[in-house]
């Protein structure tokens, strides 16, 4: 169901939200953690046309779920219920079953959309270097160049994937925080590095 109304929204998505991607090679099909800046809801759609082929299993709040067709789809497309005020251990039982399974979890590190539009990204929750540590896996990190509008070009840009091998072994309580700055810095890398490919992109009259 899931690639069925993924391979018919594409063109509609790709038409209302012109995105130009770089970085796509450096995407890894791993098992990983995919950790990306949110403005919009939007942005989840543009991450699964680009790179969730299969399956869309993301961290999606619980609100999401109230309706019995927003429900029903989103389970049916692999979303993941999370009641951020207090998580579930099923929750967390979940997203280890299924990177150990070899998937790939989309989630969106600041805990919420950056409603203000700016530039700089909230604080970074620990959650998904948590994961990444206990599961062993590395965090692909992914930057929207700025809030989306309707029918404007906006970008997008993957960076290399964050191994924390050096990490590995050690109390992950003691040592998530230290992952959780190294994603920060690594994200905020890739933002001036888009910043610069955009102006390149500009001064070549480029759409």
């Amino acid at each position: 169901m899931y690639r069925f109304l993924r391979f018919i929204a594409r063109p509609f998505l790709r038409m209302i939200y012109p995105t130009t991607v770089f970085g796509k090679e450096k995407f890894i099909s791993e098992s990983a953690v995919i950790c990306c800046n949110h403005y919009a809801s939007s942005d989840v759609l543009i991450v699964a046309d680009r790179f969730c082929e299969k399956e869309l299993n993301v961290l999606a709040k619980a609100e999401l779920f109230k309706g019995k067709l927003s429900s029903w789809f989103l389970k049916k497309a692999g979303a993941i219920k999370v009641n951020r005020d207090a998580p579930e251990l099923s929750m967390h039982k979940e997203i280890f079953r299924r990177l150990k399974a070899g998937k790939q979890i989309l989630i969106f590190p600041e805990g919420t959309r950056n409603r203000s539009g700016g530039r700089d990204m909230g604080e970074l929750k620990t959650g998904a270097a948590f994961y990444a540590l206990k599961a062993q896996v590395p965090i692909i990190p992914m930057m929207f160049h700025h809030k989306g509008e309707k029918f404007k070009r906006n970008y997008l840009i993957v960076g290399d994937p964050i191994y924390f091998n050096d990490l590995y072994g050690e109390s992950i309580r003691d040592v998530k925080e230290q992952a959780t700055v190294i994603l920060h810095e690594r994200m905020e890398a890739l933002h001036k590095e888009l910043d610069r490919l955009v102006e390149k992109a500009a001064e070549k009259g480029e759409k």
